[in-house]
């Protein structure tokens, strides 16, 4: 599964977009999925959890937000594609200043899709650019990353939409 990281000689580690994806089942209505990722909303998951949201220009689907708990952070997201109750796609342009992360720029897109048994599959796909010459030790490591925030984000949105804002407070 990991035989690439066997290749010692390689050294153009993130000549690549890393792709990551995961899905969860919400107890909720599409509408309230929805709701708590459009930026637009004033029900967003991220402006109930605290974050400000700056000047941005909404009239061009480009948001501005801080992240209460790192006043220096700005981050810059531009929606790409948003049909209600369905799928909603971003691209992260800016990550937080003096970042240690390799990530230069990110994008997210949610698909939502009924449940069987009712409540609804919320899936995210992310796939990141990483900086150029990355050390494969700092590929391996964001790679990993990459693969938890994916999770994280989802059960934060899965406990933020069924138990409220308190209960996706986590760090």
């Amino acid at each position: 599964m990991l035989n690439w990281l066997k290749n010692q000689a390689h050294t153009k580690w993130a000549d690549v977009p890393a792709s990551q994806d995961g899905e969860t089942l919400i107890h909720a209505s599409a509408q309230e999925i929805y709701e708590k990722l459009d930026f637009a909303s004033p029900a967003n998951a991220l402006r109930e959890r605290g974050f400000k949201f700056g000047p941005g220009n909404p009239a061009y689907r480009i948001y501005e937000l801080t992240d209460p708990d790192i006043p220096e952070s700005r981050l810059v997201f531009e929606v790409t594609e948003a049909a209600p109750q369905k799928h909603y796609a971003y691209r992260v342009l800016r990550y937080v200043e003096g970042n240690d992360s390799p990530v230069s720029e990110a994008e997210r897109e949610y698909t939502i899709e009924p449940a069987p048994d009712g409540g609804h599959f919320l899936h995210l796909k992310e796939t990141s650019m990483l900086e150029e010459n990355v050390h494969r030790d700092e590929y391996v490591l964001a790679r990993a990353q990459l693969n938890f925030r994916v999770f994280r984000n989802l059960a934060r949105l899965k406990l933020h939409v069924e138990l409220g804002a308190n209960a996706a407070s986590f760090k």
